[in-house]
């Protein structure tokens, strides 16, 4: 089988799709006046022997190669002088051979192989049988034609098939059949009569997940087909099945949906019950556990713990229900099993019914809470089993990677409690394991609490620092007790670390002094005298700098005169020996500082509006600061009036005005 890109099929595969007569307009179906090389041999048709009889290989390209087309390929032999060879591949349909399709393809300098790739979809039609020939052109030479072989395109699965069965039928709840154990046949049935077999895969929603796909052959062809199958559960069940074809096309699906009967008796304990723990009950106690038959004629239960522990018998009651009293050999999860068995004898499913048996140490205190890093939380430890010597504990983490278990041992009283204190040093324990050890070396069940570490990252507030070259002043703070220094730094760098000792609140105050402008980030930890220490906490701002720009003239807020006027420059930036401005987003201009850093700069405004002036600061080495955007407004012939006269004006007199624009 071989498949190719799809780039590469379109500029190597030559399709010619066209009549008969296009091959006698240029001699190719004459007899060759002396043949370059021999007719091609080892015909395959998508890799399957050639057939020389119809209806040969039922074929589906979709389900062939990447390429989804039939790929038709030969053999020949060839002499050494042989170049510019071409397949010439004639195929038509069986039932209209006059008009077969051509399709002509180079042959490879050092290859003896012939193929093509039959693409176009209209012309492989579906339930159509095609035959096919090639031979080889050398020039105006060319081989005898090989032999003729079959295939037929079959694109399509057909519709569903039907499922019957005796023992399983279609239904629902209420209608229920069989049972655990009990067997049952299917019978599949196709709608075609070119199904070859069947795949099918059986669902249970009790073990809640699909079977792998199974193949059974059809009878004959077309035929049906018999599946045997038994429950492992009761309930809702489904069987999918898919017809198959002799292309290896699927049908539609059929989906058979019934109900297994429940035979297994149902099992309710409060004393072991089986999803937690009841700390009333340990080894050696024994507790009820509640049965009810679910099978009319239930004689009585059979239970076992496991497979080697304990086991017996209890009769039913008048009402369908039997108490058993059981005592557990053994510490741990364990499952107890138990079916009923009728008054005739016959012994149903068993129910399995997991629990387990708790023998692990009471555990009291400090329980379920949280609590700060470096603070500690204390227990006391109380045994469950006889002759404790000692506890075992140790914290589980969260996270994919969980760190080595590392026990740590607290030894018993003479009473066989304990107290211990964990402190938390780390922010990834979410609970604590405790255990007991009893004196022959007998571990009991782990108990569990739940933990949840506060890792007092400190809060940090700032004041100052926004203008370059001036301190910023910081205060943090932790819930951390008993803090011994805390440790900060600027922007990351080692360098800048300042170990810092607490005031008698807690808290800490210091100061960075930044020295550029932009991004900036102070980061800050705490440890106690023991080492622990907090997680990092900080604060970040911007650092300015950037001129500072005013104007009288020009003022950033109100508007300015279309007239001659003024801007000042003071540096932010130490070392400003020059300023480069930029008005309405054309080029930089620059002009020199006085020896105090600021600079005038006078302009004139050509017309009204808005106009945006950016100003940056120049050292002697180059350095340039941040831009700093300066936005103002200038309007045209604003008028002011002065004075007036006369004062009073009487109806339809006149006013003289005085004033300035």
């Amino acid at each position: 089988m071989l498949s190719f890109s799809r780039a590469h099929r379109r500029t190597t595969a030559l399709v010619l799709a066209s009549t008969l007569g296009w091959g006698l307009a240029v001699g190719l179906t004459a007899a060759p006046a002396a043949a370059a090389v021999t007719a091609p041999t080892d015909l395959r048709t998508a890799d399957q022997p050639c057939a020389a009889a119809t209806p040969g290989p039922y074929l589906s390209p979709s389900r062939l190669n990447d390429a989804q087309a039939v790929v038709l390929r030969g053999t020949f032999s060839r002499t050494s002088e042989d170049t510019g060879l071409q397949a010439e591949f004639q195929v038509w349909d069986t039932a209209d051979p006059e008009h077969p399709q051509q399709w002509l393809r180079g042959v490879g300098e050092q290859s003896d192989q012939v193929y093509v790739q039959l693409e176009d979809e209209a012309k492989q039609l579906d339930g159509v049988t095609y035959a096919w020939r090639v031979r080889v052109l050398d020039g105006t030479d060319a081989s005898p034609w090989s032999s003729t072989c079959h295939f037929t395109v079959d694109r399509t699965g057909g519709p569903a098939p039907a499922v019957t069965s005796v023992v399983y039928p279609a239904g629902s709840w209420d209608d229920a059949s069989g049972a655990i154990g009990v067997p049952g046949a299917f019978t599949l049935t196709s709608a075609s009569d070119d199904t070859v077999g069947y795949r099918y895969r059986f669902y249970s929603a009790e073990l809640s997940g699909d079977d792998d796909y199974s193949l059974v052959d059809a009878d004959e062809l077309g035929g049906p087909a018999t599946v045997q199958w038994t429950p492992r559960a009761a309930g809702y069940h489904s069987l999918t099945v898919y017809a198959v074809d002799r292309a290896g096309n699927w049908s539609g699906a059929a989906h058979h949906e019934f109900y297994v009967k429940e035979t297994r008796p149902a099992i309710f304990s409060s004393a072991y019950p089986d999803w937690g723990s009841n700390l009333n009950y340990n080894v050696g106690v024994p507790g009820a556990f509640e049965l009810t038959a679910t099978v009319t004629g239930t004689a009585s239960f059979v239970w076992r713990i496991d497979e080697d522990g304990p086991s017996g018998t209890v009769p039913v009651s008048a009402g369908r229900t039997a108490t058993a009293m059981i005592t557990p050999t053994r510490a741990g999860r364990q499952t107890l099993h138990v079916h009923s068995v009728t008054h005739d004898g016959t012994a149903h499913a068993p129910r399995a019914y997991a629990f387990t048996v708790d023998n692990g140490p009471k555990v009291t205190g400090d329980t379920d809470r949280g609590v700060t890093i470096g603070s500690s939380l204390t227990f006391h430890l109380t045994p469950r089993v006889p002759q404790v010597e000692a506890y075992l504990y140790w914290p589980q983490h969260s996270g994919l990677e969980e760190p080595p278990v590392e026990k740590i041992t607290v030894p018993a009283r003479a009473d066989g409690t304990a107290d211990l204190t964990w402190t938390a040093t780390g922010t990834s324990v979410i609970g604590l394991r405790f255990q007991s050890r009893s004196a022959d070396g007998t571990l009991s069940e782990p108990r569990w609490t739940s933990v949840s570490v506060d890792g007092a990252a400190p809060t940090v507030t700032r004041t100052g620092g926004t203008d370059v070259g001036t301190p910023a002043t910081f205060t943090a703070r932790t819930r951390m007790a008993n803090v011994v220094e805390y440790v900060a730094t600027l922007n990351g760098d080692e360098a800048t670390e300042q170990v810092l000792a607490p005031a008698a609140d807690g808290s800490v105050t210091f100061e960075f002094t930044p020295t550029k402008g932009g991004y900036h980030y102070v980061k800050v930890v705490a440890r106690n005298a023991a080492g622990v220490r907090t997680e990092q906490g900080g604060t970040s701002w911007s650092v300015v700098d950037g001129p500072r720009v005013t104007s009288t003239d020009f003022p950033a807020t109100g508007s300015g005169r279309l007239a001659t006027g003024t801007f000042n420059f003071t540096p932010r930036l130490t070392g400003t020996t020059a300023y480069e401005y930029s008005m309405n987003y054309g080029p930089y201009v620059t002009i020199a500082a006085q020896p105090d850093g600021t600079a005038t700069l006078t302009w004139t405004p050509t017309g009204a509006g808005t106009n945006r002036l950016a100003v940056r600061s120049v050292t002697a080495t180059g350095t340039r600061s941040m831009s700093t955007q300066y936005t103002f407004t200038v309007e045209a012939g604003a008028t002011g009036v002065t004075s007036a006269a006369p004062t009073p004006l009487p109806p339809g007199g006149v006013r003289t005005t005085a004033g300035h624009s």
